[in-house]
């Protein structure tokens, strides 16, 4: 028969007695496997917008003899250079370089007349902005006025300037309405010779 030595006996013995507890299986190691992180993605690239060009319909120094397309109403601007006939009133040169011309009226003998009118062209665009140059010198000066349609039948007054404003050239920047396509310049003269007024520069 075989026969356990001390040490056996010793090493089996808790197993009889119900007291024996395994040694715990010790948990496994865990290593953390490091992630990649997505690479970030670039923002589109917003390109700037162009701001709107500013288109003029007409730009005009009256140099030329075909007027930018202006034409003249039953009573008529003239086109000069250098100075109206008469004296102490008028323009003595134009707006732009003072030896060009201009578009001017004659106000000899047209006291009572109906307005002088000098009207642009039908634009397909609507009209916006309007700058132009005016000259009223004269103690007898009269009316100027800027007219705006919409149909080029019916006209609204945009601007208007009465009386003696100086020796010198002024300037005039107006708004048009919606939907305008003409607009026109109408000069009514004073009680004598001395209300001769003139234009220049237009910008549309």
């Amino acid at each position: 028969a075989y026969a356990l030595s001390l040490e056996e006996i010793q090493e089996v013995e808790p197993y009889f007695a119900g007291r024996y507890t395994p040694s715990p299986t010790p948990a496994p190691t865990l290593t953390a496997v490091p992630t990649s992180s997505p690479a970030p993605t670039a923002s589109p690239t917003v390109q700037p917008t162009s701001p709107p060009s500013m288109t003029r319909l007409l730009v005009c120094d009256f140099e030329s003899s075909d007027l930018c397309g202006f034409t003249n109403g039953d009573y008529a601007w003239t086109r000069d250079a250098y100075g109206t006939p008469s004296s102490n009133t008028g323009p003595r040169g134009d707006h732009t370089t003072g030896a060009g011309y201009y578009m001017h009226v004659e106000a000899t003998g047209a006291s009572g007349h109906p307005p002088y009118t000098l009207t642009s062209p039908t634009f397909s665009e609507c009209v916006g902005e309007v700058r132009f140059a005016y000259h009223m010198y004269g103690s007898a000066m009269g009316t100027l006025a800027l007219e705006q349609t919409t149909n080029g039948v019916d006209w609204t007054t945009l601007w208007t300037k009465s009386g003696d404003q100086g020796d010198s050239w002024q300037h005039a920047i107006a708004n048009a309405s919606s939907y305008v396509l003409q607009v026109r310049f109408a000069g009514t003269a004073g009680t004598s010779y001395t209300s001769d007024m003139a234009i220049d520069d237009v910008r549309l």
